[in-house]
């Protein structure tokens, strides 16, 4: 039952937020009553954080695979994290971070940052720092990836397939301007 909690609560954060979603919705789409799922939980943000740690331990594997890979250069393995992203974890980053910022206690909130921090942007840190020869030297490699996050945050909710992931990578790294 706990798995099975995770799941639908993990459907619902990331297509409602943490604020818009209800145990009453989960208990209702599960078939089961609210002390089913305060059994396993004590509280909405702690079934929240399971779902968000389970989440992010998957992500982080699969984002290192894609570092690790020996086949792919940076740009190809960029855009590949981003498409994984994207098919693996849609949602609406604004809504997330703004149910996390204003809807969560502050420690759940520095606990989730942590987990993001580590996770979700670690694995781009590491690329970006075992490719620094490749980057400008003024480059502080933790803001360029804030800043890619920001830039990706259009192109996780999965609401424009049409969206060139190839070609806002190329604009990332490459820029617009004519040297």
């Amino acid at each position: 039952m706990y798995e099975k909690i995770l799941d639908i609560a993990e459907q619902l954060f990331m297509t409602q937020g943490y604020q818009a979603t209800s145990t009453r919705q989960i208990t209702e789409i599960l078939g089961v009553t609210q002390p089913t799922i305060y059994y396993h939980f004590k509280k909405k943000e702690d079934i929240y954080y399971a779902v968000m740690l389970r989440l992010s331990k998957d992500i982080e594997q699969n984002l290192t695979k894609f570092v690790e890979d020996p086949t792919q250069q940076l740009e190809s393995k960029l855009i590949s994290m981003v498409e994984f992203l994207r098919e693996k974890h849609p949602f609406n980053f604004f809504v997330m971070m703004h149910d996390v910022q204003h809807s969560l206690p502050k420690e759940m909130t520095t606990k989730l940052y942590q987990l993001f921090s580590s996770s979700y942007k670690g694995p781009f840190i590491r690329l970006l720092k075992e490719n620094r020869e490749k980057l400008q030297a003024s480059v502080d490699i933790e803001f360029a990836v804030s800043q890619l996050f920001i830039l990706m945050a259009s192109y996780l909710d999965n609401t424009n397939p049409k969206d060139n992931i190839s070609e806002m990578i190329y604009l990332y790294l490459h820029g617009i301007y004519k040297e």
